[in-house]
């Protein structure tokens, strides 16, 4: 992997960004909003392996910041709980409105900073927009998790929850007609319910940025989510639930490529909404999540399948292994026994995709910075 380096050119008395060959826009400054794996800190930790002091970790978002010469980016919002965040007074000047656990599609709380659509509009309303500015967003990564939590649970409270999700974005009729039909139905019900997700994404987008003077904005579609620990984890208690054996494979496969197309039909729409805007840049977040679990020796990873940080026990209701990102530190990993078969000694957790069951590595947001920083190019933006 090359990491990727921005040139600064002399324009005047001042350091802007250029291309060197491409468009000298100038662009100084970063705005944020999003989910998990763009909060710079929140609740006091990234959303990931901590860093240490030779070597701080850096989400995408902040890779592209610093390399743009922009600020340091801040978090906007401070956590007074797990459950709930507030503006910080202490950090008015801070440009990061990214909340880990947000949401495009929040109904029950949509003006919390947990609503990605209310983090954008909490920027509009703080921060104006101008041709120096590059606003980063992501999302939908949680919505798809919820939409495939309410499938899954279809057996044990008859499709209640997933009915209930799904009719706050799809029309009543559409929705009692489908789940008439039965699984093509809910399968279809879901396509809908994520295509209609994008458009909510793209409609805030153009409302609270677009409108109000956003000249560059770059997205992430979602991504390729059962290829992480946890949906793979989630995928493997299907099986064994469907009692294992070509059963449980079959039981595995379906769910498995349901969850994938809702994923896909929100990508698509996505894409079509933004199609043709010049201000607008769609990063295919998806494809390079899915190349790196088929092609991990491309990226220069050794473990795509299992989280870098221990395990601090296993939550009763799913099943799924539990993980505490805040105490989870380059130096406590340097300092562990290296799992059975990694390598690089003391550094073997440098390789791995994952930190844990759902975010990146150290080496997972500098792949991610430089899918970005590739699409930045071609726009003509970097």
């Amino acid at each position: 992997m090359k990491t990727f380096k921005y040139a600064l050119c002399a324009l005047g008395a001042a350091l802007a960004l250029a291309g060197c060959g491409g468009d000298s826009q100038g662009i100084n400054r970063i705005k944020v909003v999003g989910d998990s794996i763009a909060d710079s800190g929140t609740f006091g930790f990234k959303w990931a392996m901590q860093g240490s002091a030779t070597e701080p970790m850096q989400i995408w978002t902040e890779r592209i910041a610093a390399g743009y010469g922009a600020p340091t980016l801040c978090p906007r919002y401070i956590a007074t709980s797990s459950t709930n965040v507030v503006q910080n007074p202490n950090a008015v000047g801070c440009n990061s409105y990214a909340v880990g656990g947000g949401r495009i599609n929040m109904p029950t709380a949509p003006t919390s900073p947990f609503s990605i659509p209310q983090q954008l509009k909490d920027l509009a309303a703080e921060k104006t927009f101008s041709g120096s500015d590059l606003l980063l967003v992501d999302g939908g990564g949680n919505d798809a998790a919820d939409l495939a939590g309410a499938f899954l649970g279809i057996p044990a409270d008859k499709g209640a929850a997933f009915a209930a999700l799904v009719s706050t974005l799809v029309p009543a009729g559409t929705v009692s007609t489908q789940l008439a039909t039965g699984t093509p139905g809910v399968v279809n019900l879901g396509g809908l319910y994520m295509t209609a997700l994008a458009d909510k994404m793209h409609d805030a987008i153009k409302t609270s940025a677009l409108d109000q003077g956003a000249q560059r904005v770059l997205v992430l579609n979602i991504p390729g989510i059962t290829n992480t620990p946890r949906f793979l984890d989630t995928l493997d208690l299907v099986a064994l639930a469907s009692g294992g054996g070509a059963a449980g494979a079959t039981a595995r496969a379906q769910t498995d490529a349901v969850i994938k197309g809702w994923i896909v039909a929100f990508n698509k729409q996505l894409a079509t909404r933004f199609a043709g805007n010049n201000y607008a840049v769609v990063v295919d977040f998806y494809a390079l999540l899915n190349d790196q679990a088929a092609n991990p020796a491309k990226y220069g990873l050794t473990n795509v399948r299992t989280p870098a940080c221990p395990v601090q026990g296993i939550d009763p209701q799913t099943g799924l292994a539990i993980y505490n990102p805040a105490t989870c530190t380059t130096t406590l990993l340097s300092a562990t026994t290296p799992p059975a078969g990694a390598t690089g000694g003391s550094n073997w957790w440098r390789t791995y995709a994952f930190s844990d069951g759902f975010h990146p590595t150290l080496l997972g947001y500098k792949l991610l910075a430089d899918q970005v920083s590739n699409n930045l190019k071609a726009a003509g933006w970097l």
